[in-house]
């Protein structure tokens, strides 16, 4: 008899979190179709009104994409004048892109709506279910990504996924059970 695997455990994770990816990609893009773009190009606006002023390199190291990618969606923003660049001529090897006014209103809305629409399902789950959710799936990562905790620590300027920490925000309620929690275990 062969090796007997356990198709719910090895399926549900998978599944779980792309069907979140998939859910979170369409309303994004819903939320952005009437100006031209998709989820795939608001990360990069999102990016630019956290950190504005990046070349392609840092903008992809920033959000881990692939630089020719970034590129290409670059030129799609700036031809739809979502954002601009301090380029000295059209040869200009390094340049710095800024959002213009249309792309940071752009990058504003987006903001909101991704935070409508994350907070939405996570309103039924209490304080300590949300960091313990978020502590799991750190762990979770941690486990698949032997880079993970590197990235973090990444010598590069404020990687994206920094803004998300390992510790919730100081004086956040989470961070206030947190060190709760810390201080009971001593």
């Amino acid at each position: 008899m062969g090796k007997v695997y356990d198709e719910y455990w090895n399926t549900l994770l998978p599944t779980f979190m792309d069907r979140v990816s998939y859910v979170m990609k369409k309303s994004m893009t819903e939320a952005v179709k009437g100006y031209g773009i998709t989820s795939a190009h608001v990360i990069y606006l999102i990016a630019l009104k956290l950190q504005d002023g990046q070349t392609i390199v840092e903008l992809s190291r920033f959000l881990d994409m692939d630089n020719t990618n970034t590129n290409r969606v670059m030129k799609v923003l700036k031809e739809k004048g979502y954002v601009t660049d301090d380029r000295a001529s059209a040869t200009s090897k390094k340049y710095h892109y800024y959002l213009t006014d249309m792309g940071n209103a752009i990058a504003e809305h987006a903001m909101e709506h991704f935070e409508v629409t994350i907070n939405t399902p996570f309103g039924a789950l209490s304080l300590e279910e949300r960091l313990q959710l978020r502590n799991i799936l750190l762990k979770i990562i941690s486990s698949l990504d032997p880079d993970f905790q590197s990235y973090m620590e990444s010598k590069y300027t404020n990687p994206f996924y920094t803004y998300l920490g390992f510790l919730p925000p100081e004086g956040s309620p989470e961070a206030k059970i947190a060190m709760s929690k810390r201080a009971g275990k001593k």
